[in-house]
């Protein structure tokens, strides 16, 4: 543009710094009749006849008059603008493509090339007035990517534009090809429920082209000119190949777009995967129930979200266990809130409501409105608009088809939010604790339930034995070196007081578990009942044998050896008659005389023979008689003393015949805890096996 005149006398009424340049130097408001006498035909034709006219200018220049206003007789001004000849424009042209191409080739996202097309396009064709829009693949709505030349907030209007026949650029991008509208004449013609709006703004020829690469619909570009424009074939097929160009770009960017977001894709899923076997360790690790899930609170907090919180289904009600923010103090004040405003247990969305239905809630936007609806005062509403919650996802923590709780994550003061597609990985999070949490109460139950078994098995004390000192003792493996564990050693006193005597009786299954469990309760059981019944101790243990037989069917799966004996007390010391049906030999410890240096020789190995119990119908088994002076100690004990291995091989008979030795003289408890402390000491304090011991000492 050089100049704009107005009336008849065509006064100056605007000069861009080309006209200042082109025509010199006139103020505004001068009469152009009398400035530029050599442009009046020119001035006058256009304005008395409504057409264009052009007058040549120095160095070769044409002027081109053109008419403001609605028609001849109408005319309110005119514009004044330097037409280039066909090799100017054409010069121009190329070298303005040539530009847009290496700035377009440069564009990486489809924003960066709709502000290039909407500008440098635009001014390279003269458009006054340009949007560009991409089209989402399989979306049926343009979306703008950038708008120029449009004052206002007209632009808005345009933002995202559904395709529907019957509009302009509808039917660009539904029939693949332009539609091109000269003049405001063009606009009323075809499109007069559009032709309002299209000429809105002084604007009369629009051009849209489709935007496409192949059988790809990538969008669309509208340029809009104030001055009605003949496309003649040479313009139409420039335009054609500007959009084109466009086009090439756009896809370019969409293959960048869909490479970048697939491999932003795979690392987010690569470092989910990370964090969800980093969650499963942290879930398995020795830990209470409470305590691991702090502990994964924590590490929620520390990528995945603001803050974190657990909900536990414990009977009727739905308790948080835990809280985390990176900020202590902003835990603190979440605590104070819930002390002064306790949970709405009723409240729908929540977790509570998550933990009980097992329905998940994702919220990508927390709304003010919910906020209101929860408070309960004005001040319950302020401290919860001060928290700052922007989005938030509630998931249940489901195993075997019920809800264990709820796992909550919220983001806050990092402006992120959570969508539908964070519901499969927060699910799978939320799994991992399910499971975890499933499997450490089973895991306790089980322990409950061996631990009373176990119990069961064993007297709960030993009675009072006139004369003399009992000390059973027994233990269970590390629980980190096995399962739940029930383990088959026994050891037992009980009276028998028609014979005025006592039954003791050690004994060791074969295996772990239930069945071996079962085996120890009918070994204890029938033991009970034959010495009740007045047999003696070979007798006692042929009876259980047989027991043992006809409960495994006559299977050799399991076996057991046991020592028993009766126990007779007299004013000068215990008499002891000895069974052994293939069991670790018993050892007794003399009351050693003050000199004795512990070396070993005040124990004696008491090697008496005898069979496996449950293997054989009729086992060979010998009576043997043992003698208790006072003082004296008698040690029953299970391999899992002398088949203990640590560091320097198996603990072995040798070593703990030298440290029995060292006890003489000291009382059944404190023997029977020394060679239990000894030997869990051989495996750094981690038994691998059970052990059961029995030691009856006579009164000194």
């Amino acid at each position: 543009m050089l100049a704009v005149t107005s009336g008849d006398d065509h006064a100056l009424g605007a000069l861009s710094p080309l006209g200042r340049e082109v025509l010199g130097s006139i103020r505004l408001d001068t009469p152009l009749r009398e400035a530029l006498p050599g442009f009046v035909d020119a001035l006058d034709t256009a304005y008395l006849s409504g057409e264009a006219s052009r007058v040549s200018h120095e160095e070769g220049r044409v002027i081109r008059c053109t008419p403001l206003g609605g028609g001849p007789g109408r005319i309110s001004g005119l514009l004044l603008r330097v037409v280039p000849d066909d090799d100017d424009r054409s010069r121009a042209r190329t070298a303005g493509f040539q530009q847009l191409t290496e700035q377009l080739s440069r564009a990486a996202t489809p924003a960066e090339i709709g502000r290039l097309t909407t500008t440098t396009a635009a001014a390279l064709i003269g458009a006054d007035s340009c949007i560009a829009y991409r089209r989402p693949e399989g979306s049926d709505v343009m979306e703008a990517l950038h708008h120029h030349g449009w004052p206002g907030d007209t632009h808005l209007l345009f933002a995202r534009v559904p395709l529907q026949r019957g509009r302009p650029m509808s039917d660009a991008v539904l029939g693949r090809t332009p539609v091109w509208l000269e003049d405001a004449g063009q606009w009323r013609a075809r499109y007069p429920e559009m032709a309002s709006l299209g000429v809105s703004e002084g604007h009369q020829a629009t051009a849209c082209l489709p935007l496409l690469v192949e059988d790809r619909d990538l969008g669309a570009v509208v340029f809009s000119f104030y001055q009605p424009r003949a496309f003649d074939p040479s313009e139409r097929e420039f335009l054609m190949a500007a959009a084109a160009l466009c086009a090439q770009a756009l896809d370019r960017a969409r293959l960048y777009t869909a490479e970048h977001d697939a491999r932003a894709a795979a690392e987010r899923e690569r470092d989910r995967m990370a964090f969800l076997a980093q969650a499963s360790r942290l879930m398995e690790a020795p830990l209470s129930v409470e305590e691991r899930l702090r502990q994964l609170g924590d590490l929620v907090v520390k990528g995945v979200a603001d803050w974190s919180a657990v909900h536990l289904v414990r009977g009727s009600r739905v308790d948080r266990v835990t809280v985390a923010h990176l900020d202590p103090a902003k835990i603190a004040f979440i605590e104070e809130l819930e002390r002064r405003y306790p949970p709405d247990p009723d409240a729908p969305g929540g977790a509570i409501d998550v933990a009980r239905s097992g329905v998940p809630v994702v919220m990508e936007d927390v709304p003010d409105e919910l906020l209101v609806a929860s408070a309960r005062d004005e001040t319950h509403l302020e401290l919860l608009r001060a928290i700052g919650l922007r989005s938030a996802i509630v998931v249940p923590l489901l195993v075997r088809g019920r809800s264990l709780g709820a796992l909550t994550l919220v983001h806050a003061e990092s402006g992120e939010r959570f969508t539908e597609a964070d519901l499969t990985f927060v699910g799978q999070l939320a799994a991992t604790a399910a499971i975890a949490l499933d499997n450490a109460a089973l895991y306790e139950q089980q322990r409950m339930v061996a631990r009373t078994l176990q119990t069961a098995l064993l007297p709960s004390e030993l009675p009072h034995v006139p004369g003399v000192e009992c000390a059973g003792r027994y233990r269970p493996p590390d629980p980190e070196l096995t399962d739940v564990y029930v383990g088959g050693d026994l050891y037992d006193v009980h009276e028998d007081p028609e014979r005025g005597r006592w039954a003791l009786t050690v004994a060791d299954v074969c295996g772990k578990g239930p069945q071996a469990a079962a085996l120890t309760s009918l070994i204890r059981h029938t033991v009970q009942a034959e010495v009740r019944h007045g047999f003696g101790p070979a007798d006692v243990v042929r009876r259980v044998n047989a027991a043992m037989l006809r409960h495994q069917g006559g299977s050799r799966a399991r076996f057991a050896t046991m020592v028993h004996g009766a126990l007779t007390v007299d004013p000068d010391g215990v008499t002891i008659t000895l069974v052994n049906g293939g069991h670790p030999p018993g050892m007794v410890l003399r009351h050693a005389p003050p000199e004795s240096d512990g070396s070993g020789d005040d124990v004696e190995w008491l090697d008496v023979p005898g069979t496996l119990v449950g293997v054989y119908p009729d086992p060979e088994l010998v009576e043997a008689d043992v003698r208790l002076a006072p003082g004296d100690a008698l040690l029953l004990y299970t391999d899992g003393v002398t088949e203990a291995r640590g560091p320097d091989g198996f603990f072995g008979p040798e070593r703990l015949g030298s440290l029995v030795a060292s006890f003489a003289g000291t009382s059944a408890d404190t023997v029977a805890d020394g060679v239990l402390d000894a030997v869990s000491g051989f495996q750094d304090g981690r038994l691998r096996d059970d052990v059961a011991l029995l030691v009856i000492r006579a009164a000194p």
